[in-house]
């Protein structure tokens, strides 16, 4: 029973489909480093946050003790929390220094750089549930009486300390102000005051006449405040604005602490009244941070507890900027070496299909070729063997049966020698080419007088190549062109210093687009004439290992071969 035989070829892998498979890993990739990246974004956020509220729990517990020594009253307690109830996070350790160094401030998020979303708050809550100071913005100035004043310090405008209309006028004009202007890290406001009520027992102050200015984009924007105050606890102070020892004088009054309408919507997470210390802090999705520290503290002899809360909301920052910016960078660059990746295998994928298509054409030929002298030993040593020959005849057939086995083998060895040259060639030495020439074409001599073909040589030129591998190059361009030219015709052979042309006439226009494969041998007219179309294709093979280039070319029936070295 004859067994069929299934062959399937495999199937061809395409730059678009390698590009696609190469970008799905990229894209991969890509999402494993955005988690990677958004677990060092938060890492960051949550260290520079919770080193912020430490930091600032310590000063505000500090200040408070030294308050409470010093016999000074709750407001400036609650100046100290406004101007330290604050955090900053940056991106430093996460971009180069030179830059940050550059633009610190702009990649800096700040607790009072707008944000509704980013604040701290503090109050400090007695046994009773009371609020008795807390972070809520107010103006804080430092007054001079002179050098060695008891009455020199800061000095607090506290709507929550100071219940009057006149403060609360103050900060509707402070807000009404800064109405549809969005402050940033680079907005700073100050009160410039030239005069102001001043009591002196609880160090707090009522501008009388100020303005109230706003450096926003390089760009500074005033407005003029006039309060007058009929009150027998604050007295009326001129400030002088002159430098030196000029009294009094005050330094710029400068709001800190969250803004009411933060600190108000908010107040409840700063409201309860702990006896030990606590600490709580939390990640809601990748956006949101809450961070909680509770502290017990002393006023006086009572205990009370000390609510610093802080919240991060990443969305809408310059640090989502720069994490989608990172991330999309990252993707571009996989993907620049997923396109590089899969071009490289395409051409290594060309290259080995190429490969393989030659060696299935160079099998199918030689099996080809070698059939005909095969069936032809086969009948010739049949008829040896079963008819009764004379002793001549049965020459005349060992004779045939010898030619076509030299055939084979020639053919063979051609093909082995074919096949192994992929070296490149380093043994190399100076070579005389018209001489190599003119030795090869001497060969030639009796075949070149039979078919009346004359040959004329010029130029000269001295390269540096292998020997052997020269001579194979030459032999077979001048076999080709032997064999090829019709009876009267001229090979014409013209040396120089970078190229060797070999041209001779044809029977007719010659198709060479695949002439140098193996076994082609072009159009009938050559397919007539005896060889087995291999010489092209070992000279290109054995030029390119010597590291020149073959070119062939057929115009007006002059077949050309130009090797340039």
């Amino acid at each position: 029973m004859k067994r069929e035989m299934n062959f399937s070829t495999q199937k061809k892998t395409t730059f678009f489909r390698l590009l696609l498979k190469s970008s799905c890993v990229a894209i991969i990739i890509t999402l494993i480093f955005a988690n990677i990246f958004k677990v060092v974004l938060r890492n960051k956020i949550t260290n520079d946050i919770i080193e912020y509220i430490t930091d600032r729990t310590r000063m505000i517990t500090a200040n408070i003790s030294e308050c409470d020594a010093e016999g000074k009253t709750i407001g400036n307690i609650s100046g100290n929390m406004s101007m330290n109830t604050e955090y900053s996070v940056g991106l430093y350790g996460l971009i180069p220094a030179f830059i940050y160094q550059h633009y610190s401030r702009t990649l800096n998020i700040n607790s009072n750089s707008g944000n509704s979303n980013n604040y701290a708050i503090s109050a400090i809550v007695d046994k009773y549930g009371r609020t008795v100071a807390t972070s809520r913005a107010k103006f804080i100035a430092y007054f001079s009486y002179d050098a060695d004043n008891n009455y020199n310090g800061e000095y607090t405008c506290d709507q929550q300390q100071i219940n009057l209309p006149e403060v609360n006028y103050l900060y509707d004009e402070y807000y009404k102000f800064l109405k549809d202007k969005q402050p940033d890290v680079l907005t700073s406001v100050s009160l410039n005051i030239n005069s102001a009520y001043i009591d002196n027992t609880t160090h707090s102050f009522i501008p009388h006449e100020a303005d109230i200015n706003l450096v926003h984009a390089d760009q500074l924007e005033t407005k003029h405040i006039l309060i007058n105050l009929d009150n027998e606890n604050y007295d009326l102070i001129s400030f002088q604005q002159k430098d030196g020892e000029v009294y009094p004088k005050e330094m710029v009054a400068v709001l800190h602490g969250a803004s009411w309408e933060c600190f108000d919507s908010n107040q409840e997470k700063v409201s309860e009244y702990v006896k030990s210390e606590t600490f709580s802090n939390e990640w809601f999705g990748f956006n949101e941070y809450h961070c909680f520290m509770q502290t017990p503290v002393y006023l006086g002899s009572e205990q009370c507890t000390l609510n610093l809360y802080y919240n991060f909301v990443l969305k809408g920052t310059i640090m989502e900027d720069y994490y989608w910016l990172v991330v999309a960078i990252f993707g571009v660059i996989s993907l620049i070496f997923a396109m590089m990746w899969a071009w490289q295998k395409n051409v290594r994928n060309k290259s080995r299909y190429a490969f393989e298509n030659y060696q299935r054409d160079l099998t199918d030929h030689l099996a080809h070729d070698i059939k005909t002298p095969l069936m032809a030993i086969s009948g010739y040593s049949e008829t040896v063997m079963n008819v009764k020959l004379t002793e001549e005849e049965k020459k005349e057939f060992l004779s045939s049966i010898l030619d076509n086995v030299s055939f084979i083998d020639s053919l063979t060895s051609r093909i082995i020698y074919l096949n192994h040259i992929d070296r490149k060639i380093v043994s190399k030495e100076i070579v005389q080419l018209n001489d190599m020439v003119s030795d090869i074409l001497s060969k030639y001599v009796l075949l070149l007088q039979e078919k009346n073909i004359v040959y004329s040589i010029s130029g000269s030129a001295r390269i540096h190549s292998e020997r052997a591998a020269m001579e194979t190059i030459i032999e077979n361009l001048v076999a080709n062109a032997v064999k090829y030219t019709p009876n009267n015709g001229m090979i014409k052979i013209e040396i120089g210093k970078k190229n060797m042309i070999v041209t001779n006439p044809v029977i007719e226009e010659i198709d060479t687009s695949e002439l140098k494969r193996p076994f082609v041998r072009g159009d009938l007219a050559r397919s007539n004439i005896e060889g087995n179309g291999l010489g092209l294709a070992i000279a290109e093979r054995v030029a390119i290992a010597n590291g020149f280039t073959l070119s062939i070319s057929c115009t007006d029936k002059l077949f050309k071969t130009n090797l340039k070295f």
